[in-house]
């Protein structure tokens, strides 16, 4: 058991370095979030069609998920601010999306409260981090599939679907939320804890004793002694 415990886990992390903010993939990124205004005005319109174009522009902030990734890579403008502002977009733009729906389609309150809690887990632990650790986790498959259900979510209230597809939906997206709470949390611990071993190993020992093997002798010992007068 040591010997597993004494291996590096292979753990995959960007460290922070250079922020690199002004560059056309983190402008994408953006762009998410100013979206969620004119999403807004076309929940809020009663007219035929209104719910569809609202639908649509949700469709364009997808894209710009999709564009912002694929551009840093081509341009070669990755970057840690990156990094930070293309999840965080996708959280504000979820948590904006559903905060309509409570008020327009009746999107449940319970369900939202757990969107929130999520969010709190990791923006807190990735705020940790950052600050502690110069690093950042992208987002692991579990997220992933996270975001995705709730993007399904949300398009079917966004459409004023039925329950029999809103309810499964929604035991899905109750589900990838505990699943990718704990997954991020077992991340976050294990790199902790790989950090600190590695910490401890590298500190002196206290005392300045000598290595194993290499005891002092009392010729070197009396060498090492000051002269009295």
């Amino acid at each position: 058991m040591s010997r597993l415990h004494d291996k590096k886990m292979p753990i995959p992390y960007t460290r922070i370095r250079t922020l690199n903010i002004w560059t056309l993939s983190n402008a994408i990124s953006l762009l998410r979030v100013l979206l969620l205004p004119a999403i807004f005005l076309y929940l809020l319109k009663r007219e035929p069609g209104a719910d569809r174009l609202a639908l649509i522009l949700m469709l364009v902030a997808g894209l710009t998920d999709i564009l912002d990734g694929w551009i840093a890579r081509w341009r070669g403008t990755i970057s840690s601010f990156g990094k930070i502002i293309d999840p965080l977009a996708d959280k504000i733009f979820m948590i904006g999306m559903a905060i309509f729906l409570i008020l327009l389609r009746g999107f449940p309150l319970w369900l939202f409260v757990m969107m929130i809690l999520r969010e709190m887990l990791i923006v807190g632990g990735g705020a940790t981090l950052i600050r502690r650790y110069k690093i950042v986790f992208p987002s692991n498959i579990w997220g992933k599939f996270y975001s995705f259900f709730l993007a399904l979510l949300i398009a079917a209230y966004t459409l004023s679907l039925g329950r029999k597809i809103i309810l499964p939906l929604q035991g899905v997206v109750v589900g990838f939320v505990i699943i990718s709470m704990f997954s991020y949390s077992v991340i976050v611990t294990r790199y902790i804890g790989t950090h600190n071993r590695h910490q401890q190993r590298g500190r002196p020992r206290k005392g300045g004793d000598a290595p194993r093997g290499h005891a002092a002798t009392p010729g070197r010992q009396a060498e090492a002694q000051p002269h009295r007068r």
